[in-house]
């Protein structure tokens, strides 16, 4: 934001349950949300006059639900799953304890491991189940955007955390999109792993009667992981009567996809980023080719991906940008995959998130992203 006109507000300053309103439209509503072990959350809600998008404090800062238009994009998800961080044990990996308190259509991965847990680390890290410092959240907008940022200390395993975050979610006034940046700070006088990455999850009612995931990919080349049977069509995104068990999920390496810098919904972003970097897409978009959600994205940042898909109580069909395969930290280091960030040094990822109903906007994402297919 380097407009003069720059308006800002804390947390402190938000009263519960009473819209803020904002330019072009928008406002911000904080609500105080109890789970249902009585613990308290604080929900922000912002909207920029047509995307509407909730953020969890407690929680790493994740985005809770994501509407376009009044309607939900991201998944319907329950909310007893909305759990606050003290009452998930993520050490019970027998249950999958961090599914348990798993609501989020964006959820933190890592940033301590991305996949398999060992004898240190819990599977998917920390990050998710991090509340944010609520004296550092603000909000603050322009004539052009709207910008919400926080400070996460990362939960970690021990007395002291290792890591922190400064994260980032950016609109502008009426987009059909929202960019979030994610830095990962260490805070030790030694090099660290820095192994992150996002569950996204878009398969919301508009893909209820299916659809397919657009991936920058061929199929030959997605890795079927943990001995899952295999399907017909790894790409298929099956309607909401269907079942789809164990979980699939698939490992690839997203080429890059050339246009994308170029686009309305892209520009402004990719320039808050730094731009110059190698971007690629992935899309999931439903059977009668009108509705869409994407994720635009760095390859500097997230050069490989898995896809996740289940389809039982609720369907999931989830996008993951990621650095290495999800595989022990044990295997990532014979592997030579391990990204390490010196002492006090730090690691910025970032992503673009957005939907359409436009079958021009579609069939133009499609064309680019299957032409990166090889």
């Amino acid at each position: 934001m380097d407009n003069k006109r720059i308006t800002g507000l804390t947390l402190a300053q938000l009263q519960p349950g009473i819209p803020q309103v904002l330019p072009e439209g928008s406002f911000v509503t904080l609500t105080l949300v109890t789970d249902r072990f009585g613990s308290q959350m604080h929900l922000l809600t912002i909207s920029n006059g047509r995307l509407v998008f909730t953020v969890i404090l407690e929680r790493g800062m994740d985005i809770g639900e994501i509407r376009l238009d009044a309607e939900k994009i991201s998944w319907d998800r329950d909310e007893r799953y909305l759990l606050h961080p003290d009452h998930v044990d993520l050490t019970d990996n027998e249950h999958s304890g961090w599914d348990s308190g798993f609501y989020a259509a964006v959820a933190a991965i890592g940033p301590e491991i991305f996949g398999t847990p060992d004898e240190e680390r819990t599977v998917h890290g920390t990050g998710s189940y991090s509340p944010a410092l609520l004296e550092s959240v603000r909000l603050i907008w322009d004539e052009r955007q709207i910008c919400l940022e926080g400070n996460v200390p990362v939960r970690g395993y021990g007395t002291l955390p290792v890591y922190e975050k400064l994260i980032r979610i950016v609109t502008n006034y009426g987009a059909a999109a929202l960019f979030r940046e994610d830095t990962v700070r260490n805070l030790t006088d030694t090099a660290q792993p820095v192994d992150d990455g996002y569950h996204i999850q878009l398969a919301g009612v508009f893909m209820s009667g299916g659809g397919s995931y657009v991936l920058p990919v061929s199929p030959g080349k997605m890795l079927l992981r943990d001995s899952a049977p295999p399907e017909e069509d790894p790409l298929a995104v099956y309607n909401s009567g269907s079942r789809l068990d164990p979980i699939r999920c698939y490992q690839y390496i997203p080429e890059p996809v050339e246009g994308l810098a170029a686009l309305p919904q892209v520009r402004d972003y990719h320039a808050v980023a730094g731009g110059g970097r190698e971007l690629t897409a992935e899309m999931l978009v439903n059977t009668g080719q009108d509705a869409a959600a994407y994720v635009i994205r760095s390859l500097q940042c997230f050069p490989r991906s898995l896809i996740a898909k289940r389809a039982t109580g609720d369907c999931m069909y989830a996008l993951e940008p990621c650095k290495t395969r999800p595989n022990s930290m044990k295997q990532k280091t014979i592997d030579g995959e391990v990204v390490y960030v010196g002492p006090r040094g730090q690691s910025t990822g970032w992503f673009i998130l957005g939907a359409t109903r436009d079958p021009q906007e579609i069939t133009t994402l499609t064309h680019l992203i299957r032409s990166a297919a090889k």
